[in-house]
């Protein structure tokens, strides 16, 4: 880990699609699955005071409602960075409900002013898992707060998993991810996609 110091960082993006008939190659322990939301990918900066919220360009999200006082809550007032999804897109969740103006966590990769490089993206979900204290919300969301929320990470069943979700309209897949694949630095848009 090192020091991070102000400026944008890309966040960790999955780079190939794979066909649902290979699912199978990836359920043998080496890779985790979180439901890939639909909705914008979002990056949050906290810094003391200020709050930055950034689209996956280095670009300002605009049309973000999820109040500063209610991310500073959540996020505390260090210097953090979470990446997750915006839901702005009128999608619905599994109860036929609009899922909109939403947050939700799928990874930090800076905690504390730590840039968390070189860390894995399963001691960063538990990580989050320790610090957010996450209530089971649904089957694949934990709450945070009223707009804040963090999806699920699965090991295993990744077919049954993706059968379920691609029949909500707020998810458009899964995403699988390296249990043991390290954080690289985040300094052009291609990197962090073969984790």
């Amino acid at each position: 880990m090192q020091k991070y110091i102000n400026g944008y960082i890309y966040p960790p993006r999955p780079k190939n699609k794979a066909p649902i008939e290979d699912i199978y190659l990836y359920d043998n322990g080496t890779f985790l699955g979180q439901p890939k939301l639909n909705g914008s990918c979002c990056s949050i900066f906290t810094n003391d005071d200020k709050i930055m919220k950034m689209g996956r360009h280095n670009n300002v999200l605009t049309r973000f409602d999820i109040q500063n006082d209610e991310i500073f809550s959540v996020f505390g007032y260090d210097t953090n960075v979470v990446v997750g999804e915006y839901m702005n897109k009128s999608k619905m969740n599994e109860n036929g409900e609009i899922f909109n103006n939403k947050f939700v966590i799928f990874d930090q990769i800076v905690k504390d002013g730590d840039y968390l490089i070189g860390t894995t993206f399963s001691n960063r979900i538990d990580m989050m898992m320790n610090r957010y204290k996450p209530i089971s919300e649904t089957k694949y969301l934990y709450k945070l707060s009223d707009n804040i929320y963090m999806v699920k990470t699965f090991d295993s069943d990744l077919e049954d998993l993706w059968n379920e979700i691609t029949k909500i309209d707020m998810y458009e897949g899964l995403v699988l991810k390296m249990k043991n694949g390290r954080l690289k630095r985040g300094d052009r848009e291609d990197n962090n996609t073969s984790t």
